[in-house]
């Protein structure tokens, strides 16, 4: 059960704390939802401390002023911004700033499933969220506050976010790093990055910045290997033409609605039945959804459907659904042209066929 909202939270190791973490809440979370978080960190020896809801600036002075070890802020959301304006003046031994406001957001979810996909897409806190009583839907909806009008101050500081972040679009991120930063953007991560899908790598991450400023730990820097002159030349990743596994899992899927025949199907099942990993399988869905090609009731616990027939739903749509665009070509250079007569020919090729090419085959 998630703790009230209206009282911070502690979550400490058993024995000796290597330091203290006290992490500032974005919109509409309270404490609560950090649970994950401070296990995960109590696990590894630091305390994770989470103010309740604006707290002013002597509670969360308070809260690292008795820490023992190293003393970290972090913040999520437009609790990074508020991070970023107090350690000028609370001078911690580290700054953590995830999912933090800084360009121009996409547009507001229209209700509670698109706030869903805006902030994570891990199904077990998405459950979390939905069944809480204390989390403030509609919030996204809030204009966050602008940057703060200080510099970063002159200490280390751990960027966190999605490259998928709707609410937050990480280049704004990217122009504030400084150079020495450390920026960790995680591939398919959305606004929640702290409880996103890909939270294990994230507390990993954190956890490396914690230790490198308690403990001076960091891995050995290694020089690239040697070029190999001899033998036969390595398949290259980025071939002329590609599937990534993104968009092989993503007709997979849709192989199962369409043998559906209009019936709702779940991520669960559709994951076991094309043998797919259910987390990458739910980040699909809901790129597919965001495009309008498949509908949901409740998020991946109540099922996806054709949001279309199938004879609707082009092979092209589904390629701009989980990659974006149909080729990433070189425009200029000799070649140029060449490469533009082969996106012609995949992009009529893939418009060319729907998805009623998938009956009948869901291997």
């Amino acid at each position: 059960m998630s703790a009230p909202a209206t009282t911070g939270t502690v979550w400490a190791p058993e024995g000796t704390s290597r330091g203290t973490v006290v992490a500032l809440s974005g919109r509409g979370e309270h404490p609560g939802l950090y649970a994950r978080l401070g296990r995960r960190l109590a696990v590894d020896g630091w305390t994770l401390t989470v103010p309740a809801p604006g707290a002013d600036a002597g509670e969360v002075t308070g809260a690292l002023a008795g820490a023992t070890g190293a003393r970290v802020l972090l913040g999520s959301d437009t609790g990074a911004l508020r991070a970023w304006e107090l350690a000028a003046d609370l001078a911690p031994d580290g700054l953590v700033l995830a999912g933090l406001p800084a360009a121009d957001p996409g547009p507001v979810p229209a209700d509670r499933a698109g706030e869903l996909d805006a902030r994570t897409a891990c199904p077990v806190h998405r459950g979390l969220l939905e069944s809480d009583p204390d989390f403030t839907w509609g919030a996204l909806a809030l204009a966050a506050p602008p940057l703060p009008s200080s510099a970063l101050p002159d200490l280390p500081v751990l960027w966190l976010h999605g490259d998928a972040d709707r609410v937050a679009p990480v280049a704004g991120v990217r122009a504030l790093a400084r150079p020495g930063d450390d920026v960790a953007v995680v591939v398919d991560g959305v606004h929640d990055v702290l409880n996103d899908q890909f939270h294990r790598i994230v507390a990993a991450r954190l956890v490396q910045f914690l230790e490198r400023l308690a403990k001076g730990a960091r891995f050995v820097e290694e020089t690239p290997a040697r070029a190999v002159t001899a033998g036969p030349a390595r398949p290259r990743r980025a071939a002329p033409l590609n599937v990534s596994a993104r968009l092989d899992h993503a007709l997979r899927a849709l192989a199962e609605l369409v043998a559906a025949d209009g019936e709702t199907v779940t991520c669960d099942a559709m994951a076991r039945a094309c043998g797919v990993p259910l987390n990458s399988l739910v980040n699909v869905m809901l790129a597919l959804r965001r495009a309008g090609l498949v509908s949901s009731r409740r998020g991946c616990e109540g099922g996806y459907r054709l949001a279309r027939p199938a004879g609707d739903i082009t092979v092209a749509d589904v390629v701009l659904a989980t990659e974006g665009s149909i080729a990433t070509l070189r425009d200029s250079g000799p070649a140029a042209p060449l490469w533009a007569d082969l996106e012609r020919t995949v992009a009529d090729f893939l418009t060319a066929r729907t998805l009623t090419a998938l009956e009948g085959d869901t291997r």
